[in-house]
């Protein structure tokens, strides 16, 4: 039986996937949780490894420690750079690149979907009237100041995961899947600065939050439009990656 390893760094992430599953069971990967479920008599084995770069690396190697995937796929929401692209939009990705100190790394290119997976993914996106587009997969420190020539790229998103799950797969020679949907951007932008409320390990530095919130009190009305376009954001994700797996052969490999 195939083995494929699913990434999401948020619980609201992964909960959205099992959502759309029928039956699956809590499991850890080492300090990490997660769960197993079967998709067209695939294993497919979730991990959720909190927000960045390390991480995500942690949580990767984790999952691979107890099996031979033979796919992973990086999934759940992202910020789009350009204003061509809608809340709930999803993007799957050619390639990916770590963005560090406003400077695009090493390019990774990343497996493509098949065309009756990228087909199936597309039309369950339909009825809520998203669409499925190719794209870059930028990942980020938290910044979300990007150069001008990134924005001249097709569909680029910006993450904090993918370039560091790339890493992994490069190194045990596993294609990687990424699977993105749009939660914010030009047209709905994040109303503080992400990067400014982080620490160096990715966690929200409260005071500086509640420091934010006293001095622009319509941040809180502002994050209940956030929360609401990330849902629907991890839905399409979700609903996205199941269509396209659930195809016998889901994924073209670079």
């Amino acid at each position: 039986m195939e083995t494929i390893g699913l990434i999401a760094a948020m619980p609201q992430e992964s909960e959205a996937l099992l959502r759309c599953v029928k039956e699956w069971k809590r499991t850890t990967f080492g300090p990490f949780r997660g769960a197993r479920f079967q998709l067209m008599e695939r294993d497919c084995l979730l991990v959720t490894s909190g927000m960045g770069l390390t991480r995500a690396m942690d949580a990767t190697r984790a999952l691979l420690a107890g099996s031979s995937a033979h796919l992973l796929v990086s999934f759940g929401i992202a910020g789009a750079v350009n204003d061509d692209l809608h809340v709930g939009d999803v993007v799957v990705a050619w390639n990916t690149c770590l963005l560090d100190k406003g400077l695009p790394s090493q390019f990774h290119s990343l497996a493509s979907l098949s065309e009756a997976s990228w087909n199936a993914a597309a039309q369950v996106l339909q009825p809520a009237g998203a669409h499925l587009v190719p794209g870059t997969a930028i990942t980020t420190r938290g910044s979300q100041v990007v150069l001008q020539q990134l924005e001249q790229m097709t569909h680029p998103v910006l993450e904090m995961e993918t370039a560091g799950i790339a890493t992994v797969a490069a190194e045990m020679g596993i294609p990687l899947v990424s699977i993105r949907s749009v939660s914010d951007g030009p047209q709905s932008p994040i109303p503080f600065d992400l990067e400014s409320i982080l620490d160096e390990k990715y966690n929200f530095r409260i005071g500086k939050l509640l420091m934010l919130v006293l001095r622009r009190p319509q941040i809180i009305f502002q994050s209940r439009q956030m929360m609401q376009n990330s849902r629907k954001a991890a839905d399409n994700a979700a609903k996205a990656l199941v269509a396209a797996l659930s195809q016998p052969d889901p994924v073209i490999s670079s």
